[in-house]
């Protein structure tokens, strides 16, 4: 498992500021009346969010068993696991908070690579039953066909760190999603994307904010003509195929057993936070010239 005294630490550091900021809003927009004392602090509720994704647990249940069990003294109180669920549903907000102070600064290259992935919230063939996100989620097609739930965007670097991020409805297409993912972190330089990625309005608006947007071009369209660094990073592009299936395969990105979308939103969040603490990421090879 990764070293979860590190990561608590880390945390702890981040809510001693954000704590006092954080439920003075939740106060004066109404959602809580009193700030009393809750069984676990708020970075006890942001550690085990993002615990869980670094540990080889597939259920959140299970996982929780384990800390109970072995980490128990480590808390001082431990609420029940629907307790926790909850807790960490309703603190949705922080734990994006958290994410958003991990997010790296962009390269000093000025390359960034951008990509989506498909989020699905459950099979085809029960899209008509499914209730939890009915009102937000959408059908969307993506290279392995049609799926029914959200996309999550992102723009990466050079070392493979998240830049930004944005999840919208699964059919949102990738080329709408750009500039408000290229806004929440504006980037400067080159970016690369796939055709998804195509479109002359949007090119010459990051264009104006200085940054350019390179993509290969379709099969009816003329081809581009890249300089020898854009093809050595075009090359390299897929790299960020590895980011979305880390986040999957290895973190638990995706799954169908949600049921709210605080949950959900958390679950997402605490994921890219586990990915952001992960050392072990593929690197992007330098353009060494011609």
């Amino acid at each position: 498992m990764y070293d979860h005294t590190e990561l608590f630490c880390l945390i702890d550091d981040f809510c001693i500021r954000f704590k006092p900021i954080y439920l003075r809003n939740l106060k004066a927009d109404g959602l809580i009346k009193r700030c009393r004392d809750a069984f676990l602090e708020l970075s006890e509720i942001i550690f085990l969010a993002t615990w869980f994704h670094l540990s080889h647990f597939k259920t959140f249940k299970h996982f929780i068993a384990f800390i109970r069990f072995y980490h128990r003294c480590d808390f001082r109180d431990f609420p029940s696991y629907q307790r926790i669920n909850a807790l960490v549903a309703q603190h949705a907000q922080a734990i994006a908070a958290f994410f958003e102070a991990l997010l790296v600064k962009p390269s000093q290259d000025h390359i960034h690579l951008v990509d989506s992935t498909p989020l699905t919230v459950c099979k085809n063939t029960r899209i008509n039953r499914h209730r939890t996100f009915r009102t937000s989620a959408d059908r969307g097609k993506s290279s392995t066909g049609w799926f029914f739930g959200f996309k999550l965007h992102l723009i990466v670097n050079t070392a493979r760190g998240i830049v930004s991020a944005l999840v919208t409805a699964g059919n949102v297409s990738d080329v709408r999603a750009l500039f408000p993912l290229f806004q929440r972190h504006p980037v400067q330089g080159k970016l690369f994307g796939d055709r998804g990625y195509i479109s002359e309005f949007y090119k010459q608006l990051l264009g104006a904010r200085q940054c350019e947007m390179i993509t290969r071009a379709r099969g009816n369209m003329p081809q581009p003509d890249f300089t020898a660094e854009d093809e050595h990073y075009m090359c390299q592009r897929n790299l960020i195929e590895t980011v979305n299936s880390q986040l999957k395969d290895d973190l638990g990105l995706e799954h169908s057993r949600h049921r709210s979308w605080h949950g959900y939103i958390a679950h997402i969040y605490a994921s890219l936070i586990a990915y952001q603490c992960v050392t072990i990421k593929a690197q992007v090879k330098p353009f060494m010239g011609a």
